[in-house]
């Protein structure tokens, strides 16, 4: 699949945050708004296109499956707990057939596939992202991932780490330790997942250079000066630029920059910073929302609400164990839904977002 080159920028300029309302932004009827700009489509259904679920076990229940038909699911996480040493295939093949039945496009099929440390299916990648040294590495490793996991029919990367190894915990995950070593490599290995038919993701904007710690365990905040924030903006800028079709937000949060929520639910990064700054035009998806970085916060489910709030196109809704999962992913869907039916959340965004996810699949999809 031809994509377009990614170019590093060359300069960063400052960037203002704006602390914008998180308030009731359409006076239209749901009905309406949702009908016209999706004709056709149940508003339910276009919001069930923004949940991304995950998979208690390796066989999905009949209710499950029954959610898939229902609309209520747009992608699924997997994790090694979901697949045997043959692989997720069958198991993919047998969602995807259910969201067929229901009349959907297809599943977003998501893995964290970075390579060292984490890295769900074995293949390619065969190196760690710190060990792909000169961009033309990079890219062929992506294009092999991408190879590797079309083949048990994921479609979606939730790669490649663009924060820059600052000497916290994220730093065995990633391309460098500055952020023009980043932006290159990560870019080239982010266009070979691309040409090799995959959808990439960029994660986690707008950086976890300066976090200590992982968000799965505690609330996180990256200290840094505002510059040196926004220094690390460089490789989402050159992805950006590149056409990546996928932002992943985290959910530290960011003093200096204003932000003392988790950033996945913040308006200021979201709509301001991702999409009106660096000018995002693709689908962006939250990290997860059950971790302790959100519930120190907020529930998953208001979280979920929030970040579609906030401009997120898909929501993360998986559980930070199989465990309870499925209850997570059934609350976030019921309380989006509800949000647009009482008005806190806008049935212009939710179409919009509903269109570029369907946009997203049907560019990437091999049906």
């Amino acid at each position: 699949m031809p994509t377009r080159r990614f170019v590093a920028a060359a300069v960063l300029f400052p960037i203002g945050l704006a602390a914008a309302a998180c308030g009731q932004v359409s006076s239209a009827s749901v009905g309406l708004t949702a009908t016209r700009t999706s004709p056709g489509v149940p508003l339910a259904r276009m919001v069930g296109q923004m949940i991304v679920v995950r998979l208690p076990g390796r066989v999905p229940t009949p209710s499950f499956l029954a959610r898939i038909r229902a609309g209520q699911v747009g992608g699924v996480i997997l994790f090694p707990e979901n697949f045997g040493p043959a692989g997720p295939g069958a198991l993919i093949a047998r969602l995807q057939a259910a969201a067929a039945q229901g009349g959907d496009p297809p599943l977003l099929i998501g893995i964290d596939q970075e390579g060292g440390i984490v890295k769900r299916l074995p293949g390619a990648p065969s190196l760690a992202p710190t060990q792909m040294v000169t961009p033309a590495i990079a890219m062929a490793q992506g294009y092999a991932t991408a190879r590797n996991l079309i083949r048990y029919q994921v479609n979606v990367d939730l790669a490649p780490v663009l924060d820059v190894g600052r000497g916290g915990f994220i730093t065995p995950r990633t391309f460098g330790s500055t952020p023009a070593a980043v932006a290159m490599r990560g870019g080239a290995f982010a266009r070979g997942l691309s040409s090799g038919g995959l959808v990439a993701t960029a994660k986690h904007f707008p950086g976890l250079g300066y976090a200590t710690t992982t968000t799965d365990a505690g609330s996180v905040a990256a200290h840094a000066p505002p510059r040196a924030l926004l220094a690390d903006l460089l490789p989402f800028r050159a992805a950006i630029s590149g056409g990546i079709p996928m932002v992943m937000i985290s959910t530290a949060v960011y003093p200096a920059l204003g932000v003392t929520v988790p950033a996945a639910t913040s308006r200021s990064v979201v709509t301001g910073l991702l999409r009106t700054t660096l000018r995002f035009r693709g689908v962006v998806i939250t990290d997860a929302l059950s971790t302790r970085a959100v519930t120190r916060y907020y529930s998953p489910s208001t979280a979920a609400v929030l970040a579609v709030r906030s401009g997120v196109d898909l929501v993360l809704a998986a559980g930070t164990t199989s465990q309870g999962a499925d209850a997570t992913s059934k609350a976030a869907y019921s309380a989006v839904l509800a949000a647009v039916h009482h008005r806190r959340v806008s049935a212009q965004a939710v179409a919009s977002a509903y269109e570029l996810i369907v946009r997203l699949k049907q560019r990437f999809s091999r049906g």
